[in-house]
This record gives structure tokens, sequence and C-alpha cells, in this order.
């Protein structure tokens, strides 16, 4: 119910759940198991926003607007998702730009879409564009919107009631960040397809750029974390851009500065080298284990063989994944419940494993497939575990 500028949400949903949730994601920490494998979905507010007949540009209207939406969203995640989301009497809430926060402050376009995901578009066309584009403020575009909004919510949040079971709960907000697109990423959204080849042709030139991005990305970091000071748990970077390239040029565009990002902000951290990847990256594992040093790999692409991840990640680092959203869209229940147990067979005798989607799910998907990863996680209980990195069998 929304009153002026009152919000009270009473959630549905039992302490004990809770606990048991909790005490999953803690022994994962440690790469065990409390009672069963851990489920965890990547569902964003595009996901939300059709079941509640609104166009995914609404959410973005105004900051009051994206509160009320996200209080929502997360009642109807928490009521009706099966998986180890809630893990406290406490509702999330954040300033969220999808994916365009950062190409926003460095000076792209942005398209928003009624019904898709805002796109940054090129700005840059040229090398000698590239060499003399400015660097942003930390007060630049949506990260400036971010700074605004996260000041109001915590307003907001003052003038919010929220109860699960109808006993006292509370909403927070997560630490105030910059995003955590990786310098590569950013290069890519600001001047297309054509750095791939530009790091083939002018490698001076891209590596200055890069260079330049991740010394902004720093400044703004500082920035932020001087204006939210609260204490972080983790440092993660999405490198969507690079599981199309050569593990040598990974290595050699990518390495040296999300390196140097995990080593400023993350240095400290329990899990401070986190990185998201769609698509599939398995030709880059043994970057990401020698010379990025993963902590944990989250929400990796489909495309990578459950087997593949155990062999070459597991063990190493926590892994989260990788179930085919495509499946979990249209498949039956029988088929995603099929595909996550193979997941399981191979990914949980590692330790440290959560079961989800192999990256986001789709608007439109059944609850039922939903529910199919957790029934699968149950259904196949404690693995046996392995000694030693990477040694997954079948139980």
């Amino acid at each position: 119910m929304r009153t002026g500028m009152r919000f009270t949400i009473n959630i549905d949903y039992p302490v004990e759940k809770m606990e048991a949730s909790r005490r999953r994601l803690e022994a994962r920490a440690d790469f065990e198991y409390a009672d069963r494998v851990s489920v965890s979905f990547c569902v964003v507010p595009r996901f939300f926003a059709p079941l509640f007949g609104m166009t995914y540009r609404d959410f973005f209207a105004d900051v009051e607007t994206q509160y009320y939406w996200q209080l929502q969203f997360a009642k109807y995640r928490i009521e009706n998702i099966p998986e180890d989301y809630c893990t406290a009497p406490i509702l999330y809430v954040s300033p969220y730009f999808d994916n365009v926060p950062e190409p926003s402050a460095f000076g792209a376009d942005i398209g928003w879409l009624d019904d898709g995901p805002p796109r940054a578009i090129p700005v840059i066309s040229t090398v000698e564009q590239m060499e003399q584009h400015p660097m942003p403020e930390v007060g630049s575009g949506l990260w400036g919107t971010s700074i605004e909004w996260w000041q109001r919510m915590q307003d907001l949040i003052k003038e919010t009631k929220v109860t699960f079971n109808h006993q006292e709960g509370r909403v927070c907000m997560p630490p105030l960040e910059t995003g955590g697109l990786s310098p590569h990423m950013i290069a890519v959204d600001l001047v297309g397809e054509n750095f791939y080849w530009w790091m083939l042709e002018y490698p001076t030139a891209c590596h200055s750029f890069l260079r330049r991005i991740t010394q902004a990305l720093m400044r703004a970091g500082e920035s932020f974390r001087r204006i939210d000071t609260s204490p972080r748990g983790g440092y993660g970077l999405a490198e969507d851009s690079a599981q199309v390239m050569s593990p040598q040029l990974f290595k050699e565009f990518c390495i040296p500065y999300t390196t140097a990002l995990y080593d400023k902000f993350g240095a400290n951290l329990r899990h401070g080298r986190g990185m998201h990847m769609c698509g599939n990256s398995t030709h880059l594992h043994r970057v990401l284990v020698e010379d990025a040093r993963l902590s944990n790999f989250d929400i990796f692409g489909y495309l990578v063989p459950p087997k593949v991840a155990a062999e070459n990640l597991g063990g190493r680092m926590l892994l989260w994944g990788n179930i085919n959203p495509m499946l979990m869209l249209q498949g039956r229940k029988e088929e995603v419940k099929a595909e996550a147990l193979e997941a399981l067979r191979w990914m949980a005798p590692c330790g440290g494993f959560t079961l989800g989607d192999g990256a986001n799910v789709c608007p439109g998907t059944p609850i039922e497939n939903l529910a199919a990863l957790t029934e699968a996680a149950e259904e196949y209980g404690l693995p046996q575990r392995k000694a030693g990195p990477g040694r997954a069998t079948h139980v």
C-alpha cells in the first residue's frame, strides 16, 4: 500500500526459511554446504515489469517511482520465487540503471526502450577521438543521478514501514557503487565493435584509453566510498565483452586493468575478485585462474559445460550458474530440472557452488521452471566432496 509519502508493505515469508538460506550461503562462502546447494537467480527489474502491467521504461521515471516498485518487486520475489535470496527480515533497495551508469558517465548516449534494457550508444568513431575523449567527474551522467537517488532513497527509507509476517523488518541499501563494468566493457560501449580491431591495429592508443578509464574508475570509486562509508563485502566486475577475445588479447587488454581495480578495491575483501561473464568463457579459464585469480565467478554463461567448469574452475573459486535461460523460459519443467541435476552432478562436489541461471532470468519465465532448480537441489542433497581443486565426479 502507498499513501502520500508513506510506504507500508508486509512480506509473507517464514523466519525458518530465512535462517536456512542464511546457513547455506555462509557455508557456501567456505566451499561447504549446510544441507544442500544454495539456489539463486539473476532476477532484475525487467523481469518484474510485465508482471505488474508496466513498461520497463516506467521503472526509471523518477526516484520515488523506482523506490516504490523496488519494494513491490522484492515482495513478489521473496513470496513467489523459490531461492535462497531472503536471509533476514530485510528488503534491499538501491538506485538501478541496468548496465549503463558507467557508459553514461563516460559520455555515451543512452537509448531508453519501453520493454528492453537501456543501451549505450557509441560516441567515438576514430582513434583520434578516442585519444582526446575526456574522462568523467564523479557527478557525470548517471553516476550523478545514482548519488542523488541514493541520498533521496535514504529519506524514503525513513518513511517506510516493512513487516515480515506482521513482525517488524527494515529496508536497507547495499553500498553505493559505480556500476561494476570493466574498463574493457566501457571502452566497447564508447567505441563499439571497432575497438576489437583497434586493439590489433592501434594497441598503444587502446592501452592508453583503457588506462585512463581505469584511473577514472578509481577516482570515482574513491569518491563513492567517501559518500557511503559502509563496509563492502566483495568487489566484482562484469567482463561480458571479453568472451569473444583470444586468451592472449584478454590477458593483454583486460587483465592489467581489472587487476588494478581488484587490487585497489578488493584487496582486503574476502570476495574481492569477483567476475561475471556471459557467453562461452571456456578458452579463458586458465587466465581467470592464473592471472585474474578470481575469488568467485558469478552467473557465468550457460555455454560453458558444467563438466568443463568443474574441471577448470571448481574448488579454485566460488561458482554460480549456469542453466540455459532460454530453456528456463521455453522448456518443460522436467527438462529444466534435468539440466539442473547435470550441473549439480559436476559442480556441486567441488564446493562453493550456487545453482542458478547462466545468465539472467528472461521476462515471462514460468515460476515452475524456477522452482525446478530448487527441487533439483533438494533432490540432489549433500554432494560427496572431492579433495583438490577441479576434481569433481558425479555422486
